[in-house]
C-alpha cells in the first residue's frame, strides 16, 4: 500500500532522478593504479621524460627543456592495470597513436607501441601542498 502511494506521487516521481545520482556518486570509484606523475627510467623511443595522467581520463607526455606536451592523450582502463591511450601529437593533432601504459608491480609502468616496450617509467609521489601564509 506505501508502495503504490509513493510510487504514484508526483513529488516522489521527481525525486527518483535525485535518489539515483546520489545513490551512484556514493559508491564512487577508486583511481586507476596509472594515474598520477610517472619519471622515465632512463632513455625511450620518444625522449618522454614524464607523464601525466589524470584521473578524468586525460594524459600529457613531456620532455626534458619543453614546457608544453608533445603528446596529448585520452585514455581508459582496459584492465585493472592496464590502461588504453589513444594520443595525438600536439603539433599536429591530425597525427594519432595508440599506446598501452600497464603497470608492472608498484611504482614501476611499461610503455608499449604496438605491444613492443618502448619507455620505462616509475612513479612520482605527488607533490605537497604550499604552506599557506597566515
Amino acid at each position: 500500500m506505501i508502495v503504490k502511494k509513493f510510487i504514484t506521487n508526483p513529488l516522489a516521481i521527481s525525486l527518483i532522478p535525485f535518489m539515483l545520482f546520489f545513490l551512484v556518486t556514493l559508491t564512487g570509484c577508486s583511481p586507476h593504479p596509472g594515474t598520477g606523475n610517472w619519471r622515465a627510467e632512463g632513455n625511450n623511443l620518444l625522449n618522454v621524460s614524464r607523464i601525466n595522467i589524470v584521473y578524468e581520463g586525460t594524459a600529457d607526455f613531456y620532455v626534458d627543456g619543453k614546457e608544453d606536451a608533445i603528446r596529448r592523450c585520452f585514455w581508459s582502463a582496459t584492465a585493472k592495470r592496464t590502461m588504453q591511450m589513444q594520443c595525438v601529437h600536439a603539433d599536429d593533432t591530425d597525427k594519432e597513436v595508440n599506446y598501452q601504459f600497464v603497470i608492472t608491480e608498484k611504482g614501476h609502468a611499461n610503455l608499449l607501441l604496438d605491444d613492443k616496450v618502448i619507455g620505462q617509467f616509475l612513479a612520482q609521489a605527488p607533490e605537497p601542498e604550499p604552506e599557506k601564509k597566515k
